[in-house]
């Protein structure tokens, strides 16, 4: 199945107010979800832009397989039940939950896996890189009811951890998920959570930041770029591209400037393409943004959670839609 989702970062102050918003959903919950996320010891699930979980979510234990899709909001998404880890036991993978259809050729395809002849994937080497503890508060919501675009959203406010060796990162984060219906009712949900609360986008997924950190506690650098050429690029790609580099300024830490001039150079090239149909609202705003960072480069940061800055990004999402 497909995963459409966004997902995006909450500023402190506005947490309450969100929180006490999702309160007054009804069938709102809560749960509790620690997962267990396996790679490769050379990443060849991380190379392919994908991830695989084994997570308790309250009573129960599912495995999943993430990969990419046709864009940034769109991923491959296989969800299996799977037994508990034995009491006392490491928690493990069986890839043979997975067989059949997109999910065993994406597992093929980025571990050379060989169903045949190992089931179960044993041979694939894999082994548990990172972990998550992240409590989940969430709700449903009918968005454009009676239009086109009419469809269901979750809304997941997750708080909590990713675990790496000694190492901790701080989890706080609004995710917006299709649940049925069109697609755009993600973007339509978006636009107004992100208008009243402030929110900024966030394209950095759980794992991606979870290989980061497990690399940091190992003492390993941080994975290289695997975006395609700005010269072979569409919006899809582009678009990836600008809002990855987008994140990474926002987040404040790093290499802020070699991520801003990244991000500048999306901008660039994201003006160059021949948006076909694009509204004139839109193109101006691309060009305000790329004017504000030639202008304001010490300012990258604040640019990047800007609320403009997303609304822009959401814009440009819809067009892929």
């Amino acid at each position: 199945m497909q995963e459409i989702e966004l997902k995006f970062q909450i500023p402190a102050e506005a947490l309450a107010a969100l929180s006490a918003e999702l309160e007054g959903w009804p069938g709102h919950g809560r749960e509790r979800l620690q997962a267990h996320y396996f790679d490769t010891p050379d990443r060849r699930l991380g190379q392919a832009r994908s991830a695989l979980r084994l997570r308790k979510e309250g009573e129960r234990w599912v495995q999943t397989l993430k990969a990419v899709g046709a864009n940034t909001m769109v991923r491959l998404e296989d969800n299996q039940p799977a037994p508990a880890p034995a009491e006392g036991s490491a928690a493990t993978i069986d890839l043979s939950l997975h067989r059949g259809g997109a999910a065993e050729a994406s597992l093929v395809k980025a571990l050379g896996w060989q169903p045949a002849a190992d089931p179960g994937g044993e041979r694939t080497r894999l082994v548990e890189l990172y972990r998550t503890d992240i409590w989940r508060h969430s709700a449903r919501v009918r968005i454009g009811q009676g239009s086109e675009f009419e469809g269901v959203v979750e809304l997941a406010l997750d708080q909590g951890h990713i675990l790496a060796g000694e190492l901790s990162l701080p989890v706080r984060e609004l995710e917006i998920e299709l649940a049925e219906g069109h697609p755009m009712a993600v973007i339509l949900a978006a636009r107004d959570w992100v208008a009243r609360h402030a929110l900024w986008l966030d394209t950095r997924t759980k794992a991606h930041r979870g290989d980061r950190l497990a690399r940091e506690a190992a003492g390993e650098p941080p994975p290289a770029s695997r975006h395609q050429p700005l010269e072979t690029a569409n919006l899809a790609s582009t678009l990836e591209r600008l809002t990855d580099r987008m994140s990474l300024v926002a987040l404040g830490t790093g290499d802020v400037d070699g991520a801003a001039r990244s991000w500048r150079q999306s901008l660039n090239s994201l003006a160059s393409l021949p948006l076909t149909g694009t509204p004139p609202a839109t193109l101006s705003a691309i060009t305000r943004l790329n004017q504000a960072l030639d202008e304001r480069s010490t300012a990258a940061v604040e640019l990047a959670r800007a609320p403009a800055t997303t609304l822009l990004c959401l814009d440009l999402f819809a067009a892929l839609l």
